[in-house]
Order: C-alpha cells, then sequence, then structure tokens
C-alpha cells in the first residue's frame, strides 16, 4: 500500500470512528460531562477568588465585594494570589507571563492538565476492544491494514477529545462572563482557546495509552481500567521523579522526564516554548499505541 492509500485509510476510520460516536449518543455524553466538569471547576475557582479578594478587602479596610474580579488588580499583586499561580504554572518565571492572561483561562489550563489525561484515556479505551469483543473488526481488517485501521481509530479519539475540550470553553466563557468582572469577552476567549489547543495535545499520550489498552482485551470495561490505572501511574512515577530530582538522582529524574507527557507540562505554559512539548506530546501518543499494536498485530481477529 503506498503512503498516501495508508493516510486516505486511516481518515476513512477516524471519521467511521467519530461518527460512530455521534451516532450512538457516546460523544455527546462524553461532550456533556467534559463541559458540565470544566465549568463547574472554573465556578469554584471564581468562588476561590472572591473569598481571596473579600479577605484582601478586610486587610486593607474597603467594603467586600459579593462578585469575583472586583478587585483583580490589587489581587494579582498579592503574595498569596501570585502563590496559588506559582503552584498552577510551575515556575515563579512562568507566573510573570500568566499575569498578562486572564486569570480564568490560566486555571482551566491547569484543570484541564489534570482531568483531560484521565478523560482521553478513559474514553479511547474502549475504541478496539469493544468490536474485539463483537468479532466485527475482523471485517474492517479485510479492507484496511491494520496498522491503519488502529492509527485511524487513535485520530478518531483525538478528534473527540479535541471536540469536547473546545465544546467546553462556552461553559467556562459564561461561567466567567457571569460570575467575574473585568473579564474582555473578546480576550477572555481567545485565550481560552489558545491554552485549550495546548491542553489538547497534552492529551495525545493518554489517547494512545487508552487505544494500546484496547488492543489487549476484549473487554471495553477491563481496557478502561488499564488505561486509567496506567495514567494514574504515570502521575505517582512524575511524583517519584521529582523526589528523585530533589534527592541527588538527576540522570533517572531526567530520563522520566523525557518519557512522561508531564515531564513536559510545565513549558506548555511557556509564551513560545510550548511548541516542543506539544511536538514531543504529539510523538508520545504514537509510541505509546505501538506497545499495544505489538500483540494486536498478531491476534486472531
Amino acid at each position: 500500500m503506498t503512503l498516501l492509500g495508508a493516510l486516505r485509510d486511516i481518515f476513512i476510520v477516524a471519521q467511521f470512528e467519530v461518527l460512530r460516536a455521534i451516532r450512538t449518543w457516546r460523544a455527546m455524553a462524553l461532550f456533556f460531562l467534559y463541559a458540565i466538569a470544566a465549568s463547574g471547576a472554573a465556578y469554584i475557582f471564581t468562588q476561590v477568588v472572591l473569598a481571596i479578594e473579600n479577605g484582601l478587602a478586610k486587610q486593607l479596610g474597603v467594603p467586600e465585594t459579593q462578585v469575583a474580579g472586583a478587585m483583580l488588580t490589587e489581587l494579582m499583586s498579592s503574595d498569596t494570589f501570585r502563590s496559588l499561580l506559582e503552584g498552577m504554572v510551575g515556575s515563579e518565571a512562568a507566573v510573570e507571563h500568566v499575569l498578562n492572561v486572564p486569570v480564568l483561562a490560566v486555571f482551566n489550563l491547569w484543570f484541564s492538565f489534570a482531568l483531560i489525561p484521565f478523560f482521553a484515556a478513559s474514553a479511547s479505551a474502549e475504541s478496539v476492544s469493544i468490536d474485539l469483543r463483537s468479532r466485527s473488526l475482523r471485517f474492517e481488517a479485510l479492507r484496511t491494514g491494520r496498522m491503519e485501521l488502529i492509527l485511524g481509530r487513535y485520530v478518531g479519539q483525538l478528534v473527540l477529545t479535541g471536540i469536547a475540550s473546545m465544546l467546553s470553553i462556552f461553559g467556562v466563557f459564561a461561567v466567567g462572563m457571569w460570575f467575574m468582572r473585568g473579564n474582555d469577552p473578546v480576550v477572555l476567549m481567545g485565550w481560552l482557546f489558545w491554552l485549550t489547543l495546548r491542553a489538547w495535545f497534552f492529551s495525545m499520550p493518554f489517547a494512545g495509552v487508552g487505544v494500546a489498552a484496547s488492543q489487549l482485551t476484549t473487554s471495553p470495561a477491563w481496557a478502561r481500567v488499564m488505561a486509567v490505572g496506567i495514567t494514574a501511574g504515570s502521575w505517582l512515577l512524575y511524583g517519584f521523579a521529582n523526589w528523585m530530582s530533589a534527592n541527588e538522582y538527576p540522570i533517572i529524574a531526567d530520563l522520566l522526564f523525557q518519557i512522561l507527557p508531564q515531564g513536559w507540562m510545565h513549558q506548555l505554559w511557556e509564551p513560545t516554548a510550548w511548541i516542543l512539548p506539544a511536538i514531543v506530546c504529539s510523538v508520545l501518543g504514537p509510541v505509546a499505541v505501538l506497545v499495544g499494536f505489538i500483540r494486536f498485530a498478531g491476534r486472531d481477529l
């Protein structure tokens, strides 16, 4: 098969994956759940900002406010809020950059980094296993190669994850305009879109983990357990790498930081340096898929 033919087959399989998810309403449920989670988290964040602002108002001896954002300028210069931002972005240097970004967009990216890996892994985990169980996958395999089939499923899952994350922007935007003051609608929407794009790149390795797990079993439930477990394990391994880095084991820590998506996470906050980690994440995703393909390539469909 030629490269052009392989790319065409990957596109067709990905298109089928997306349309099937929409036709069965599975995609709609995923989109709704992701939007609710992002919007709910954004609302909670506005209440945290409101509480910090009222605490600052007491210190300054001025009236408290009922809506978050009324004292955002003063809040940005407070040590408490800067510490909160530093905890989100991971470094004091990055704080200086995000001070020019709507704070709700900053929070949404931080929350996406925590949520989207599990969302991508869980949603992708049944992409292959559900058809392995019914053995309907063999009819697709008669029309294209196994590699094209699996990569098409992976691309389809990336599209679904991208749509879910982008649709959630509208819920977060509504929260920002309704429950916070001082948000320019054009600026807020622009930054929400731009930062959510970075979160989508971060989701790619975990979607790959989901597709890899889905190739190993005919049970979608077990595939989801494996995918979510591996995703949780990667966060534990990242914490272990941080511990090793702080305890004079830098060589091992640096190796783990290179192969774990989380090791590139903080660079995704940078204004221009985020492009390299985005490229790395887009490579780690297919690598994860290929790990599962080693088993899938020789199995009886």
